[in-house]
């Protein structure tokens, strides 16, 4: 090839490289898991207060299934926190409190209160406090890359999470698996030793609008958890949810005290 030729021929690969090689200078990394946490935790933190019903369908292993509802009162710039049980019946009037970091039940068969923890079981139930509460996963956890897992011919991303030495959480390690807009559809729990505890798949999310920020949120809509040890599986939706100012004296011993009256 001839000086001139071979000049034009390298202008040729040039101008068919630049504009792939613009493409990917353009294009963005894909966000850091602890970024993806982040992210997650904004897309489902409320700034306005937030009241709700959950209803639950427990199953057992061995066929006896259980309905519980409960109402879930939320302040999250307070950290604030009412949970009053209305079935069953045996347990309606009942509830959780947490106001900064602490967190007691009430029974009201009893009108006891005792101090727990958001480990602990909420109902007799495999749900724990933390599933009803703000998200937390960056004030909780660090997370690494865990690799894709291909699920009927659609890739997930997944993280592997590691609670920090103070995070009070419910299982130490958590895996993740999210969509391609970084939403959770899946996770599972586990113990310290990589036991596995519980399973839960997002099923579906509903959207609303922050009227204190103007900016759409995400929120469950259905979830299913399954435990590992037991088999008890439960269904929980979340309905009627409602963002709107709440009067502060919710969030008192006394007002959760005065359901039954």
């Amino acid at each position: 090839m001839n000086p001139r030729a071979l000049v034009s021929a390298c202008a040729l690969v040039l101008a068919l490289l630049l504009p792939a090689v613009a493409g990917a200078a353009d294009a963005k990394p894909p966000p850091s898991p602890d970024e993806i946490l982040r992210l997650i935790d904004k897309r489902m933190s409320m700034a306005s207060d937030y009241k709700g019903v959950v209803r639950i369908r427990e199953i057992r292993k061995d066929g006896v299934e259980r309905a519980i509802e409960m109402h879930v009162y939320r302040r999250d710039s307070a950290q604030n926190f009412l949970m009053l049980i209305t079935q069953p019946r045996n347990l309606a009037g009942g509830g959780y409190l947490r106001i900064g970091g602490n967190l007691w039940e009430y029974s009201a068969s009893t009108g006891q209160w005792v101090r727990t923890t958001r480990r602990a079981n909420i109902v007799g139930t495999i749900a724990c406090e933390g599933d009803f509460d703000r998200s937390r996963l960056a004030e909780d956890y660090t997370a690494k890359d865990d690799g894709v897992e291909t699920i009927r011919g659609t890739p997930f991303r997944k993280l592997l999470l590691t609670a920090k030495e103070s995070a009070e959480v419910s299982f130490p390690l958590l895996r993740l698996w999210l969509d391609a807009d970084n939403n959770i559809v899946k996770r599972v729990g586990y113990a310290p030793s990589g036991r596995t505890l519980r399973t839960d798949v997002v099923r579906s999310y509903q959207r609303l609008k922050d009227p204190a920020t103007g900016e759409s949120v995400y929120h469950y809509r259905e979830v299913l958890e399954l435990e590992e040890e037991e088999g008890t599986q439960i269904i929980v939706r979340y309905e009627d949810v409602q963002l709107a100012p709440l009067d502060t004296n919710i969030f008192t011993k006394t007002w959760l005290e005065g359901r039954l009256r």
